[in-house]
């Protein structure tokens, strides 16, 4: 039997072999170089890896794609380095000016569109975030939405309120629609179920259909396939997100595999489920696309971790809130529990973001409840996990509950110490992200990169700071914080996995998460043939080195892209 394609004297990952064989999109033969001779021949194209490292192709088990339009469809303002502190009307006088100028360059515009200021900037400033008579004086005719980097706050003008019909007559989400003294909306809006209040009443605030089909593209083409990601789950996507997805997989245009998840929102009853379970597999094309998981977040943004300590002293007595204030969820025990048991007897997975230790126990508790009510079969995932209690690492590896982790977020610099330890204090931020000691309580360990939330968009350094828990070099503030390890100042590096553990978590592990891995993650007879060759060995290359890394040649379904 001739091959398609043979790739040769490879490092291949977790194999003795040097040479993976290909025909028809499939991997059919993993050997030794010598024992290839049978599949060449005229027309069979081979690639020499010459003795550089062949992996899986990336499975992202944490991304948020289909929010990569706004990069091409708003104004952002990433630029503004999250790292340094700013006083409070410099950095709001510099948005300003930023916007001024966008808004008189885009005259037509029927709405502007921002995203990427951080709302960390305010926690420690008794004044507080922006309001919409900031974005009012510079746009009051037309609307404006304007998205933290981490979408955990919208901020609109008054242009937008009026659109959407909110007023001071509004009835109150569950939480997060902020108010003046006179209980006027302030335009801020805190978590989903504030933000969709918006969305809900202006119709222009989300993408339509066709803009995010040219962002998924762009997404896809200029970010994924570039640095060899061919799986990813979008952690929530709109509605018109999915049929945009839909869409593209029907065509033939989607090039990656995707997993998606609709929202819940905690401000709406169980309806919503019924919906969400009525049009399961509405969407869904082959093994392309398909919608499984439903996205719950637990707790909020900053202010919002659910902790089960409570934050610093010094920055509640600025924010005006009680010594003892440790966040809270979103949900209660028994409207999370109910949901959970309805969708997992449903067929769906349940994807939760959690970043405080409290939150955690709280959805560990919420899937115990679902299990031992008889569901079983279920991948849910835990995403983020910044603070853990060490009991409830084991909790999560003997409910099956994979960790879902971004591991380029574990380091000590600018931000943790600007913005983290003056809330958490030191200790947790030295702890956070424990991904060494999830792994070996016996938890499944998935990596997601969190694009566009953070705008670097690299494997490799995530899998670097695995291994080190270090800066990587090229972090701006790099040479400030360079030697240190973030982690317990009595064993700095207990959180450092091995690099073949930090490869398996965005290959094998991220399609295990995603119900991929009879097809994709790993080099094996059988599999689709999705692989990526390196321009150098990972095992010999110097962990701090590992960011640099680049992509030879990046195959999917056999095909040399």
């Amino acid at each position: 039997m001739k091959a398609d394609l043979i790739i040769k004297n490879g490092n291949l990952f977790a194999s003795d072999k040097d040479s993976i064989v290909i025909k028809e999109r499939t991997i059919i033969a993993v050997a030794a170089a010598e024992e290839t001779a049978e599949y060449e021949g005229e027309g069979v194209r081979i690639i020499d890896a010459g003795g550089n490292s062949v992996i899986p192709a990336f499975v992202d088990a944490h991304i948020h794609s289909s929010s990569c339009t706004e990069l091409y469809k708003t104004k952002l303002m990433y630029g503004f380095d999250r790292r340094e502190k700013e006083d409070r009307q410099s950095y709001i006088d510099r948005m300003m000016a930023e916007l001024k100028t966008y808004c008189e360059e885009n005259p037509e515009a029927p709405i502007i569109r921002t995203v990427g200021w951080n709302p960390a900037e305010f926690q420690e400033d008794p004044e507080g975030e922006p309001t919409c008579r900031d974005l009012d004086a510079i746009c009051p005719d037309r609307p404006m939405t304007m998205r933290s980097y981490d979408h955990h706050y919208l901020l609109v003008n008054s242009k937008a309120l009026e659109m959407a019909g909110i007023t001071r007559d509004t009835p109150d989400p569950s939480s997060g629609m902020k108010r003046d003294a006179q209980g006027n909306p302030t335009g801020l809006f805190q978590e989903m179920q504030a933000i969709n209040i918006v969305f809900d009443g202006l119709e222009l605030a989300d993408f339509s259909v066709e803009e995010y089909k040219e962002g998924l593209i762009a997404f896809q083409n200029q970010y994924a396939l570039p640095n060899g990601i061919m799986g990813i789950f979008d952690a929530y996507a709109s509605d018109n997100a999915m049929k945009a997805y839909h869409q593209l997989a029907e065509s033939g245009d989607l090039k990656i595999r995707v997993r998606a998840a609709w929202l819940a929102d905690p401000g709406k009853d169980e309806t919503q489920f019924d919906e969400m379970i009525a049009q399961k597999g509405k969407y869904d094309v082959g093994d392309d696309f398909r919608i499984n998981t439903i996205k719950f977040f637990c707790d909020d943004g900053p202010f919002g971790f659910y902790m089960n300590q409570p934050f610093e002293k010094e920055i509640l007595a600025v924010n005006g809130l009680p010594e003892d204030y440790r966040g809270s969820s979103q949900w209660t025990d028994e409207k999370l529990q109910s949901a959970f048991l309805k969708l997992s007897r449903a067929g769906f997975q349940i994807h939760v973001h959690c970043m405080g230790d409290a939150a955690v126990r709280q959805i560990l508790d919420g899937f115990e409840f679902a299990k031992k009510k008889g569901t079983e079969g279920n991948r849910n995932a835990i995403a983020h996990i910044m603070n853990i209690d060490e009991s409830d690492m084991q909790r999560m590896a003997d409910l099956g509950v994979i960790a879902s982790m971004q591991p380029s977020w574990p380091l000590y610099d600018g931000f943790a110490e600007n913005f983290g330890i003056p809330a958490l204090g030191r200790e947790r931020v030295l702890n956070q992200y424990p991904i060494g000691r999830i792994r070996r309580a016996g938890v499944t360990v998935a990596s997601g990169t969190d694009f566009p939330v953070l705008t670097v968009l690299n494997p490799f350094i995530g899998i670097q700071v695995g291994v080190t828990r270090k800066n990587p070099k090229t972090a701006p503030d790099y040479e400030a914080y360079k030697d240190i390890i973030c982690g317990p100042d009595e064993n700095q590096t207990i959180d450092c996995m091995s690099l073949d553990e930090m490869i398996e978590s965005y290959t094998c592990s991220g399609a295990y998460e995603l119900f991929l891995e009879h097809i994709t993650g790993s080099i094996e007879p059988g599999k689709s043939a999705d692989l990526l060759v390196l321009d150098r060995n990972l095992d010999t290359t110097d962990s701090m080195e590992l960011e640099f890394t680049k992509i030879e040649q990046c195959i999917f379904k056999g095909e040399i892209l």
